[in-house]
């Protein structure tokens, strides 16, 4: 019998639409006799998002500065390859960056380098519906390429549609009804559930039309579309040890990042916190806020940012505090950002 290697499942979904939350969920479903793991990706280079899966005490492989979107990169292949070899997973759970390209990375996954190794067994994209009345978002030719790339949608935050959101929903997926929404029929299959809910049983769902997929040389990926940005070299920049405080800037096309590091022995006060990340989130040009902040010696306030709507929650942390924010070229919050970070110690 043909060996179909390790099970593959890609989650992608635009910045804050919830693709953490979602495979959370489902690594609380993983079978006791299974090891699933996850390559993170994060378009930023401080590493925050391995922070939000620590304590489930799943393997993490973490790819930094949005390479994992370029399937051409040494940086996606060494990830994969090292999360492979260390834990030999039953199942992987690729996160893209909410900037990242699925089409490529799936390209990649059926390649030959992969062949025997790897069966992509389904993608999904979590969409929250909100976002198609924002053109900023429906102008966006990644967030259309992940919806576009996706076997399913899960649907985020349904606690929060109105009925505009229900009606832009329809016009592009059809219209909703309890057999559309789970149909294996529909293309690509709907689910919408509140609170986010996807079944472990739904997640070899592209491997119904398994017999239209092929293996892709490695050589056809480098005809692949592509978006355009700047990789600096390893050498360029220098990243420092944990116990130095650190930042940096960085655009890609319209989008930019900015981030801090603090070592573990700056601690911070959590009123302070809470305030300054209210004031940032309601920043023109703001998309996306996440961070971890150390208040004592085992506990850090993790910080969840995405449209204006902020999350923070405490749980047990070890390491030094880290924050970035990613948001478009337009307006003047990195300015305001980077004279709030200054006075959050």
């Amino acid at each position: 019998m043909r060996y179909q290697g390790i099970k593959v499942t890609v989650v992608t979904g635009f910045l804050g639409a919830g693709k953490t939350t979602l495979i959370r969920q489902l690594l609380e479903q993983s079978p006791s006799n299974e090891r699933w793991a996850v390559l993170v990706n994060e378009f930023g280079d401080i590493g925050l998002d391995s922070a939000f899966y620590a304590d489930l005490g799943v393997a993490i492989s973490e790819v930094l500065g949005g390479c994992v979107c370029c399937t051409t990169s040494a940086a996606f292949q060494q990830g994969l390859n090292q999360l492979i070899r260390q834990y030999n997973p039953d199942r992987i759970f690729i996160e893209p960056s909410g900037l990242g390209h699925p089409k490529q990375i799936m390209q990649k996954l059926r390649s030959a380098s992969y062949q025997d190794v790897l069966l992509l067994t389904g993608a999904f994209c979590v969409l929250d519906a909100r976002n198609l009345k924002d053109e900023r978002y429906t102008k966006h030719d990644i967030f259309n390429d992940q919806i576009e790339s996706a076997d399913g949608i899960v649907f985020s935050h349904v606690d929060r549609y109105q009925q505009q959101d229900i009606d832009l929903l329809e016009a592009r997926f059809g219209k909703l009804t309890s057999k559309s929404s789970t149909s294996k029929a529909s293309t690509p299959v709907l689910f919408m559930s509140d609170p986010m809910v996807l079944d472990a049983d739904s997640l070899d769902i592209g491997l119904m039309d398994s017999s239209s997929v092929s293996t892709i040389s490695d050589s056809d990926l480098s005809h692949s579309p592509s978006h355009h940005h700047h990789h600096e070299d390893a050498n360029d920049v220098k990243i420092p040890t944990q116990d130095e405080r650190w930042s940096y800037h960085k655009q890609q096309d319209a989008m930019q990042v900015v981030g801090w590091r603090w070592p573990n022995s700056d601690g911070f006060d959590q009123d302070k916190v809470a305030s300054i990340i209210q004031n940032m989130s309601k920043l023109n040009g703001v998309y996306r806020i996440k961070g971890v902040f150390v208040i004592n010696s085992t506990e850090a306030l993790f910080v969840n940012v995405a449209r204006g709507e902020v999350v923070i929650t405490t749980s047990s942390w070890y390491e030094g505090s880290r924050l970035e924010i990613i948001g478009g070229i337009e307006g003047d919050w990195l300015e305001f950002a980077h004279k709030s970070c200054a006075g959050l110690l």
